[in-house]
């Protein structure tokens, strides 16, 4: 069986936290269904970085979602893309 592989921006780890926006629940829900094992959660050293920089309760909220979902964190790379010449 194949399971759908995600990425995960900032945004999505700032809506999950933020019950204000529309979309929370729904982003919640996404979430729950990553750490289920109903797709391959992923996000990069870059979105990380991004929510480093966040307020302290953000910032703790946020970067404990990659742990509690198991959200895989994609390393830098230097490497130039393949597409560009």
């Amino acid at each position: 069986m194949h399971i759908a592989k995600v990425y995960l921006e900032t945004t999505m780890f700032n809506y999950f936290i933020d019950e204000t926006k529309e979309d929370c629940q729904v982003t919640i829900a996404f979430f729950e269904a990553i750490g289920s094992g109903q797709y391959e959660g992923y996000t990069s050293a870059y979105t990380v970085e991004e929510l480093e920089n966040a307020t302290e309760s953000k910032r703790n909220k946020m970067l404990n979602l990659i742990e509690k979902y198991n959200i895989t964190v994609l390393e830098a790379s230097l490497q130039k893309p393949w597409f560009l010449p």
